[in-house]
């Protein structure tokens, strides 16, 4: 039995015996893991348990189209699009959507562009709710309805999280519950610390701009409105975004925090903000504009980004500083610019309170909760806030590893740390003859987009020549390299971060995974650093307690690439010789499955 039935049935369970206690909910990593619970795992429970019982998949409220704002997104369509080509993707909506019964956009069957999508989606502040003609037949109000009758609901971290940040506030999206279970739990401090933090970038300025304003175009939505100095705030807003972002950009140059790289903002910085004033103005002048309309839909679309860019102020307002202790800032660039961000130092008392506190029950479920060995999981309850209430459990794996898996750390491998050079010629040759010796069927993991790179470089012409396939993350959406990596079974598959788990090959499509460095996390980022430093400040060991545990929780999760049913086999390369040479190796290695050997091709480790 896997783990989603090993949960499932006994919270259905629970859910009918404590039907008065309200719904029980699941929470997956992500929307396809949602989609796997509810087209295959339920409907098979649905069919084999002598039970009546009801469940529904939770997913945000842009997912929906909102009817109301697609008729309005026809009408207006030439304030809205500055091309013909968007015009013919809103066409496309408007037809699927007389069809659809769900209306979320993933139901599409030809994808259409964000810029359209927005037009049409259900949107926070932009519901007639009751009062609206198309309340009865609205995709997401008849989600909610199912969603506040349901017995079992499936959301997302993501969508969780967001409800935990709504009832700090003293809103809520869920309705209220008594348990709730984590699959995939070991994302959940990540998950909470975006949740709770914030993001502030010229895109998504611009982006509220031009919903007022088309770029091409000067029949938006404001001259709509009818007012002349709406017009003027709008040049003054993005001419004042513009410089700030510029401002941000110069000063992380300056400090030599270049594209890719991160530049801190302590606690006491503030920064000079010329947005917030003109921002706020420019929504006051739109709520008064809209107040003159009669036409209840424009009207409404004007409140609505009127209050969208109030929220852009407030957000800007409480990221130029300063800040607590308690919160992280920094400034970072990338290919489209500077963007301004923020984070709590730690997410442990949120969860404690909103998440983990009585009369709540949580179930936290992963083949990696753990970074080795730590039955009682106290690293992992310091980190979320679960505190000593809660009980642990670790059930062994169903899977024949001394059989099916071995091991291999190659001999005189140079250190990468203190050689980068020499190490990564010898995992380009490492590397290049272990894959064409197993005929493809690899997949090799990296911890860095410069790595990725030499070893595509590396195995571009000898797999051509061979006559495999070679995929290399970024070249498509994963989703689409991972349809390859299974059409083809002997292609090889080169990835960084996101291959290191989540990513299902099994039988003959994968007999090798390579493991080019051990994954410790860079430690310059802000937010590591300051994580660091307050473990640092409480007379904690910052290597042991923070960077060791993840790096080994990520080694696990990339070792686990290889075995997803029980007749996988195969070997698992790593080509970082910390591995065996440094005391702290033997944590990478302790943590591997009972029943795995290591060894460096001519003798156990």
């Amino acid at each position: 039995m896997g783990k989603s039935f090993a949960y499932l049935v006994p919270i259905v369970l629970h859910a009918l015996a404590h039907q008065g206690d309200g719904p029980v909910v699941v929470s997956t990593r992500t929307i396809a893991l949602q989609e796997q619970l509810e087209q295959k795992d339920l409907p098979f429970l649905h069919a084999v348990l002598p039970l009546e019982w009801s469940s529904v998949t939770a997913v945000g409220r842009s997912h929906y189209v909102c009817l109301r704002r697609m008729h309005l997104a026809e009408r207006e369509r030439r304030s809205l699009f500055d091309d013909r080509s968007r015009e013919a993707q809103l066409d496309r909506v408007v037809e699927w959507a007389r069809q659809s019964h769900g209306g979320l956009r993933f139901e599409l069957t030809e994808p259409v562009d964000d810029e359209v999508w927005e037009e049409v989606r259900a949107e926070q502040g932009n519901c007639l709710y009751k009062a609206c003609p198309h309340y009865d037949a609205c995709p997401y109000q008849r989600a909610r309805r199912r969603l506040d009758s349901a017995q079992l609901i499936v959301v997302n971290h993501a969508l969780y999280c967001a409800d935990v940040a709504l009832r700090m506030a003293g809103a809520r999206f869920l309705p209220e519950h008594r348990v709730v279970v984590f699959d995939e739990a070991h994302h959940l401090e990540r998950v909470a610390t975006e949740a709770l933090g914030a993001r502030l970038s010229l895109g998504t300025v611009l982006w509220q701009l031009r919903r007022l304003r088309p770029r091409r175009s000067r029949a938006g939505l404001i001259e709509r409105a009818g007012s002349s100095r709406a017009a003027v705030l709008l040049d003054d807003t993005r001419t004042a975004a513009e410089a700030f972002f510029a401002m941000l950009h110069a000063r992380a140059e300056r400090a030599g925090a270049g594209r890719g790289r991160q530049l801190a903002l302590e606690a006491d910085d503030v920064l000079e903000d010329p947005v917030s004033a003109p921002l706020v103005e420019f929504a006051a002048e739109l709520h008064a504009a809209a107040a003159k309309f009669t036409e209840v839909d424009l009207r409404t679309e004007l409140q609505a980004r009127a209050r969208s860019l109030q929220g852009l102020g407030a957000a800007m307002a409480a990221l130029r500083g300063p800040c607590s202790a308690e919160t992280v800032r920094w400034i970072e660039v990338d290919a489209r610019g500077a963007s301004l961000h923020a984070a709590p130092l730690e997410v442990g008392a949120a969860l404690a309170r909103h998440v983990f506190a009585a009369p709540r029950s949580a179930v936290l479920v992963s083949a990696t909760l753990e970074p080795g060995d730590d039955p009682q999981l106290t690293w992992l309850r310091d980190r979320l806030g679960v505190g000593e209430r809660a009980d642990a459990m670790r059930l062994g794996s169903p899977f024949d590893y001394r059989r099916n898996v071995r091991v291999r750390i190659p001999d005189a491998m140079p250190d990468p740390a203190r050689e980068p050079d020499a190490f990564l010629r010898r995992c380009r040759d490492e590397v290049r003859e272990r894959v064409l010796r197993n005929g493809g069927r690899a997949l090799v993991l990296c911890t860095s987009w410069s790595f990725v790179r030499a070893i595509r470089d590396e195995l571009a012409a000898p797999l051509a020549d061979a006559g495999i396939a070679l995929l290399v993350q970024g070249d498509a959406p994963i989703r689409d390299l991972l349809r390859r990596k299974l059409a083809e079974p002997t292609s090889v598959f080169v990835g960084t971060e996101s291959l290191w788990e989540g990513i299902d090959v099994p039988g003959e499509a994968l007999t090798l995974v390579i493991v080019t460095r051990l994954p410790f996390a860079q430690p310059d980022h802000p937010l590591t650093r300051a994580r660091l430093r307050a473990i640092e400040a409480r007379g904690g060991d910052p290597f042991t307690e923070h960077s060791l545990p993840e790096a080994v929780l990520r080694f696990r999760q990339g070792f686990g690439r290889l075995v997803r049913r029980a007749d996988d086999r195969g070997e698992v390369v790593v080509l970082d010789p910390r591995a065996r040479t440094k005391g702290y190796g033997r944590a990478f290695l302790a943590a591997l499955p009972d029943g795995v050997m290591a060894d460096d091709g001519d003798g156990v480790v």
